[in-house]
Formats: structure tokens, sequence, C-alpha cells
């Protein structure tokens, strides 16, 4: 019996340091290779990045957004606004009526202009009835006179034609030269007394001509001048701002503004770059941008001016990058409206990157972790580029290395 346990002792002895061995080799390695995989990597790739200035911005009207109107009256003249149906904030069309002004003065003036021209009108018809009648009988007293003439001249040259023939005597040659005399004379004056007529009426009816066209002229102004008492819009847009309100009077300069417009189509995006960014904005970038109104959509448009003055802002200077803002989405747009923008300065199609959770910073740069046999290893790196969420790795790694994530 105590053989047996003496040799129980031994193979213990003998065995424990070996089950010891293997359950470590086969536990303690398990929970080394579960810590491994819990840890979260990424690797170094190469693709495209982008550089992309993001800036601050407000919607504004561009120089062409906002039409003053105002009603075009002759200099001197105020009148009452007697009806606005719009006020700030409504949508109006090309040709709708924003406001009229009080015409009563002009419909009395309207009504006597008519009635002169109505008087010119029947005097020159009669004078033209007249005419006629006054003409055909200077016509016929002048053809009366034609007639005897042509009798006379007829007689004293049959007469001078039959001297030497026959015993004609000198009384009745000289009857019929003088007749002849009379007759021409009857002639001219019937027809001196026809042009006299016909100049007379053509005075008279060219003064009354020059009255009525006169008159017309005067009426077709009054007509112009109440047509200019309805305002109509010049565009399609949006009542911007009222400056002067039903019942109020004009000012007495034409063109006054009465109410201004607001054309949607017109608007801008102002950007307000870093003065570290400026230096890599061009004219002609593509932009995308976002406004609080509406989150979810992505809008576009392109930098067409950069103002050279700075804007100084709680100590940062900026300067005013203006957008153009894609047609089909500036309807979208209001004045004043804030807006975070990304300038598309650049890109490379070959460069080494990270997303920007696995680099971390501290008071001598960037570095990464990366990891080790002994656990994770600090690479200092260079970074460039950062474009949504990645980085541009420029220095300390190689493409296919294995970082930690943050």
């Amino acid at each position: 019996m105590k053989t047996f346990r003496l040799i129980l002792m031994l193979v213990l002895l003998v065995l424990g340091p070996v089950a010891g061995w293997w359950a470590h080799a086969r536990y303690g390695q398990s929970a080394a290779d579960k810590k491994a995989a819990e840890l979260n990597t990424v690797q170094v790739v190469r693709g495209r990045i982008e550089l992309k200035v993001k800036a601050r911005g407000i919607v504004k009207p561009a120089p062409n957004a906002l039409v003053r109107v105002g009603f075009p009256m002759p200099k001197d003249v105020a009148r009452r606004i007697s009806r606005m149906p719009v006020v700030e904030g409504d949508e109006v069309k090309e040709g709708q009526v924003l406001a009229e002004l009080d015409p009563a003065d002009l419909t009395a003036q309207l009504v006597q202009l008519q009635a002169e021209a109505a008087v010119f009108e029947e005097k020159l018809k009669a004078l033209k009835a007249m005419e006629t009648l006054e003409v055909k009988l200077a016509e016929v007293a002048r053809d009366a006179a034609q007639a005897q003439l042509d009798h006379a001249l007829r007689v004293a040259s049959r007469y001078e034609k039959m001297t030497d023939k026959t015993g004609i005597s000198t009384l009745e040659i000289d009857t019929a030269a003088s007749d002849k005399l009379v007759s021409q004379a009857r002639f001219n004056q019937a027809k001196a007394s026809l042009e006299q007529v016909k100049g007379k009426f053509r005075t008279d009816i060219a003064v009354l001509e020059a009255q009525l066209k006169q008159a017309e002229t005067a009426i077709n102004n009054v007509r112009v001048q109440i047509g200019l008492c309805t305002m109509r819009s010049p565009i399609s847009g949006q009542v911007f701002a009222i400056h002067i309100r039903q019942g109020e009077t004009t000012g007495n300069l034409p063109n006054a503004p009465v109410l201004s417009l607001l054309d949607h189509k017109q608007l801008q995006l102002h950007l307000y770059v870093d003065e570290s960014d400026f230096g890599r904005v061009k004219v002609g970038q593509p932009v995308t941008f976002r406004v609080d109104a509406y989150p979810a959509e992505i809008l576009r448009g392109k930098i067409v001016r950069l103002l050279p003055q700075p804007i100084l802002q709680e100590n940062v200077v900026y300067y005013l990058t203006l957008v153009e803002v894609d047609e089909e989405q500036r309807a979208l747009l209001r004045a004043e409206m804030t807006a975070l923008g990304h300038v598309q300065a650049g890109g490379n199609d070959k460069a080494l990157w990270l997303p920007l959770a696995a680099v971390r910073s501290r008071s001598n740069g960037w570095y990464v972790l990366r990891p080790g046999p002994r656990g994770p290893e600090e690479v200092p790196v260079q970074i460039g580029w950062k474009d949504e969420g990645k980085v541009e790795i420029r220095s300390g790694l190689n493409e296919g290395d294995e970082v930690l994530l943050d």
C-alpha cells in the first residue's frame, strides 16, 4: 500500500508541470488571440483624395436680384395709392398688378379733352362738306366763263377772216375784239376765285386738323398717365419690402421706389474663406453646400468672383468668395440663409490615405498606433489633405501597413 502511494506521488510530480504547460499553451494562447482579434485595425490604402476648403456662408441677393419698382409719373406729380393687393413675402408673377394710384383728376381731364376733340371733329366735318359745295360752285362759274371766252374767241377769229371779203364794219370787229377781252377777264377772275376758295378751305381745314391732332395727342397723353397709375410686376419673384403703403402719397419724383421685388433666380452664396485657405480657392472651382432649411439637400455651384477686401470677425481675417448656385436649385434659397460650403480646390488620384479616426495628434505633430509584438507602437506621420473623414499620409507609412483606429 505504501509502495502504491509512493508511486502515485512520483507520477503526479512528473505529470503536473507537463499538464500546466499544456493548459497554458492551449488556453493562454486563445486569450491572446482573442485580445488581438478585438483590436480595430485598418490598412493604409492608395486612392483618390480631394482637397476641400470648408467655409461658412450666407445667401445674399446678387446685384440684379433686388428690383425697385415705382410709378413713372411726371416730375412734381404726387398721387395717393388707392390699392395695393400685395404684402411682404407674397410671390408674384410677371405682369401681376402690384399697386394702383387714384386717377380721378386724370379721368375728368380725359373726358374734357374728348369733348373738345369731338367739337373739332364736327367742325372739320362741316367745313369739308362746305368746301365741296363752294368749290363745286366756283368750278361751275369758271366753266361758264370758259365757255363765254371760247365763244368770244371764235367770233373774233371769224370776223378777222371775213374783213377783206365782206362789208363788215369796223365797229363790229371792234365789238368782237372787246367781247373777247371781257370774256378773257371774266374767265381769269372765275379761275382766281376757284383757287381762292380752295386755298381758304385748305387753310381752315389745316387749322382744324392741327387742333384735332393736338387734342388727340393730349388724350393719348392722359390715357398713358392713367395707364401708369397701375403698377405691374416686371419680374416673377417675391415682394421683399414695401416702402410706400396703400393710402399714402407717392413721392414727387419719377420712379420713386414704392416696393422692392426679389428675384430668387439671382441669389448668390457668399462664402467667408479663412485667410489660410484663400490662396487655394480660384474662380471656376465647384462648390457644394448645405443650408439649415434643407439639411438633406446637397446644393451645388461654382465660384464666380473673389473679392479682395478683408473681413475681420473675432480677430480672424476672412475673404469673401461669391458662388453662383446651379439654376435648377436656386428656387430653394432665400436671402440670409446660412450655409456650410466645401470648395473642391484640387485632388490626387494616387494618394496614400487613412480614416481620420486612425490619426492622433500631440504637441510635436501627428502619429498613428501600429500593432506590435509587445503592443501598440507609435509611428510619427506627416499628413496632407483632409477629405470627408479621410486624411492623406505623406510620410511615415507605406501602402498596406495596418494601424489601429482610435
